[in-house]
């Protein structure tokens, strides 16, 4: 009896774990090992965030390749989010006019491609399925039905009314003197209508993203002083981020040959291998100019073929010479990795050669990278170590605005800016 009572409470407990082990984030995540290269950005530009403006002609194009031998009839449907990615209380019927799912109904199947792959493509909003208030949305990919089991993919897009004005600057003399030619302060002010004049420190929440990164993200920032339509954001050390680095960089448009920091190119019967040429820290190396896309990827095969079907896989190797670091693990992060500090992602060390070695399975197109040095129990990465950190680097800001409504609650996204270094350094 009593064996029998453990022998269920140990199944219920297992069980239990399972449940929260499938549970779906609020992040940029696959969950699908056969989904690959999910790309969000508005039609015509890779490089471009997964922004439109409320009650516009504004849409985002959605693709993804899938592995699996055959087709599926995909659906989708919109999340609305708080700002900080909770899910809202909001129903669907309060963010979204006329259906609540539809189906992605576009989809290739790629040519003479190894492995082969089914191409997915969506443009939305569709005029049957329109969103009816500003905010942070997730968009999430599933077969059949919502449940956790059936999807495949989350991405975050944002829907933005902009009202709110917003000025950076980004001086050379920070707050904190420690911080001078390394650091980057970001001085924030906001020019608001009178709309938001009411209740303004309980209301308004200002996050602050750098490149793509969501690790180092500066979250509910309130104003510090508020002077008739004027806010700004004064803080004792100012709003501080690593300077860091130029992204590093590789080619990977054609496998007929090897671009600049590609090392080798391996053909095998199953695909492609690439090896990257050994990279080396940065750490104690003055600055120098590298012109990056802020950590993106531009998806892209050789000419006179079509990417999206005829885009080929490569495993590529990345290899960094470096001592092993104590009490910390290395990751590869940038767009290629959806900026993820997951297993992927992390490199393993090579005792033998001294090295940390990290593969990623990727379609051919241009990708920036960086190292990130994530210390045990962290969850915010540490570029300067082996990167350095620089105040000159080009960095790309992004600022979002949330309002919080009360009838309906949820956060309005009132303003939106994106901000490269370079355009708003001062000395």
């Amino acid at each position: 009896m009593i064996r029998n009572f453990i022998i269920i409470t140990i199944l219920i407990i297992i069980s239990t774990l399972n449940a929260f082990a499938d549970i779906v984030e609020n992040r940029d995540l696959v969950y699908d090992e056969n989904i690959h290269t999910v790309l969000l950005h508005p039609p015509n530009d890779q490089l471009l965030p997964a922004i439109i403006r409320l009650n516009s002609a504004d849409n985002l194009r959605l693709q993804f390749d899938d592995m699996s031998a055959e087709s599926y009839q995909f659906k989708y449907a919109f999340v609305h989010c708080a700002e900080d990615w909770q899910t809202s209380d909001l129903d669907p019927i309060d963010y979204i006019d006329g259906f609540f799912e539809a189906d992605i109904t576009n989809y290739e199947f790629s040519v003479n491609a190894i492995p082969p792959y089914v191409h997915y493509d969506l443009v939305f909003p569709t005029r049957d399925m329109q969103i009816k208030l500003s905010g942070n949305y997730i968009l999430k990919v599933y077969i059949d039905s919502p449940k956790d089991d059936n999807v495949i993919l989350t991405r975050r897009f944002f829907v933005v009314e902009p009202l709110v004005r917003i000025d950076i600057k980004i001086p050379y003399y920070p707050k904190n003197l420690e911080f001078i030619r390394k650091k980057q302060q970001i001085d924030l002010t906001l020019i608001t209508p009178d709309l938001f004049s009411l209740e303004t420190e309980e209301r308004i929440n200002v996050t602050l993203q750098q490149n793509g990164r969501w690790d180092n993200i500066k979250e509910n920032l309130k104003p510090t002083s508020i002077v008739g339509n004027q806010m700004t954001f004064n803080y004792r050390d100012g709003i501080v981020f690593e300077g860091g680095n130029q992204f590093r960089n590789f080619d990977m448009k054609s496998f007929w040959y090897q671009s600049i920091h590609i090392k080798e190119i391996i053909s095998e019967t199953d695909g492609y291998n690439v090896v990257l040429h050994t990279d080396y820290s940065r750490a104690n190396k003055p600055y120098s100019v590298i012109e990056d896309i802020s950590g993106k990827r531009f998806i892209q095969a050789r000419r006179g073929q079509n990417t999206n079907t005829e885009g080929e896989y490569a495993w590529v190797e990345f290899w960094l010479k470096q001592s092993r670091i104590k009490d910390a693990d290395i990751y590869i992060l940038g767009a290629l990795n959806n900026w993820q500090l997951d297993d992927k992602s992390k490199m393993r060390y090579d005792s033998r050669q001294n090295m940390y070695r990290g593969r990623l399975y990727l379609k051919q197109g241009y990708y920036d990278y960086l190292y990130v040095v994530l210390p045990g129990g962290d969850s915010r990465g540490n570029v300067s170590v082996i990167e350095g950190d620089h105040w000159e680097t080009n960095n790309q800001y992004s600022v979002y605005v949330y309002y919080r409504e009360k009838v309906p609650e949820y956060d309005r996204l009132v303003g939106y800016s994106t901000f490269y270094s370079f355009d708003v350094s001062t000395e």
